[in-house]
């Protein structure tokens, strides 16, 4: 047999996705959320992998930073993007921001101060966890509100606020930690700097992909015969918006790419043929379940690192439990303190108790977290306290929350499907 060195990576890639896909049929059929069973199946694929020889080397493929950052991310950030409705986007962007932007501070101070009081996490420690943990994620909110069929309002509410304060918390994060490393005090230039960074980069990223948006409208309207040209260059927009602005020129990837979208969003009906507008949301589709299947599958796999120790875990569980109380507060006073502010202003409509309870709930936790929490330099003696509780989040984010918002929709009666089932019941009994 000839050693190669990509024909294991590439067959275990293909098994992955075999057993995801596979998975899916089997999952559906006991109504269970796609994406969290796939979870479940990942946790329990890694520790087989470990005690049995012929599954070792699925644990070569791991969840890491990059792979999530500019390999998966921005397939996600760009399908959700292109299905943003620009006009709805505007007329709730108050709340939008409001929540994206205000509420991830105010989520990050409120876990902080807790975390410090109550775990052993310095204060710098303890706001390095708020920080990375305090967005809702884009992957797991999207995936799962598609899944249980939630309000359009509803819908758009929460993607637009994964998608934004995704960007929000990598930022602000990225502020964070350099404070920390700096290992000065935060006086009021350190807050000014800091200000002035979130602009720069979130505002940057926002130029950047506005800029390869246009440009590659130019492109689109010059391959408009040829269909597969024009498939390919939404594909090489995707990951250049995001790969450009966030390693290369150092804004914001997630902003970039959402501009990217919404500007292709914008500009299609002028410039795709009629083949490829028939067939782009297809095809993003397919890309988003394939990134998705990865993605939730490695996930569960990864969570493997908070039970390899159990001593360690038996330990360490009471600050875990405090840690997931403490993001689940500080999402509570972030939509139940910044809605009514955004319920009055001028523009959108009020965001309704129902519509509250539900973004409180449904505020899910994913990988975007893991991709911040394995950044953390070795050199931060608590980063491994703060994997373990990120993972412990995460965990009860998807496996208690992500599989109880149905039954809390469906309780609040504000389940899509159940109305559409309910209608076609009372016509059946008619």
């Amino acid at each position: 047999m000839h050693e190669t060195g990509l024909a294991a990576p590439v067959l275990i890639l293909a098994g992955l996705l075999l057993l995801a896909t596979s998975s899916s049929i089997l999952l559906k059929k006991l109504r269970f959320p796609y994406t969290i069973g796939l979870v479940v199946i990942g946790m329990a694929l890694g520790i087989l992998a470990q005690y049995t020889d012929a599954l070792e080397p699925v644990l070569k493929v791991d969840l890491s930073h990059d792979l999530i950052m500019y390999v998966l991310l921005p397939i996600l950030i760009f399908d959700a993007a292109i299905n943003i409705k620009p006009p709805h986007l505007f007329r709730e962007m108050g709340s939008v921001m409001n929540l994206a932007v205000f509420g991830v501070v105010l989520s990050m101070l409120v876990i902080g101060v807790i975390m410090n009081a109550l775990t052993p996490l310095s204060l710098a420690g303890a706001m390095l966890f708020g920080a990375l943990i305090s967005a809702t994620d884009p992957v797991a909110v999207i995936a799962l509100f598609k899944e249980v069929g939630a309000p359009a309002r509803m819908s758009m509410l929460m993607d637009a606020e994964s998608l934004f304060n995704d960007a929000t918390a990598i930022v602000i994060f990225g502020i964070v930690l350099a404070v920390i490393q700096a290992g000065g005090g935060v006086g009021t230039g350190v807050v000014l700097g800091g200000v002035w960074s979130f602009i720069e980069v979130f505002f940057g990223g926002i130029l950047v992909g506005t800029i390869m948006g246009i440009a590659t409208h130019w492109l689109l309207k010059l391959g408009k015969s040829e269909p597969f040209v024009q498939i390919a260059h939404t594909t090489i927009l995707a990951y250049g918006s995001f790969i450009i602005a966030d390693h290369v020129l150092g804004v914001s990837g997630v902003m970039s790419t959402i501009a990217a979208g919404i500007v292709t969003r914008s500009e299609s009906g002028k410039v795709l043929s009629d083949q490829v507008r028939s067939f782009i949301t297809p095809y993003w589709e397919f890309m988003a379940f394939l990134a998705n299947s990865l993605i939730f599958l490695l996930l569960g796999m990864k969570e493997d690192l908070l039970f390899r120790n159990l001593e360690h875990l038996q330990n360490y569980y009471p600050y875990l439990l405090i840690a997931i109380a403490a993001v689940l507060i500080g999402r509570l006073v972030v939509v139940y303190l910044l809605l009514p502010i955004s319920n009055r202003l001028p523009v959108g409509r009020p965001v309704d108790n129902k519509t509250k309870a539900i973004m409180f709930w449904g505020g899910l936790r994913g990988v975007v977290p893991v991709a911040l929490m394995l950044s953390i330099p070795d050199s931060i003696p608590e980063k491994k306290l703060i994997i373990d509780m990120t993972l412990a989040v995460i965990l009860f984010s998807l496996l208690v929350q992500g599989t109880t918002v149905n039954w809390l929709m469906t309780k609040l009666d504000v389940n899509q499907h159940y109305h559409v089932v309910r209608e076609a019941m009372k016509k059946l009994g008619g």
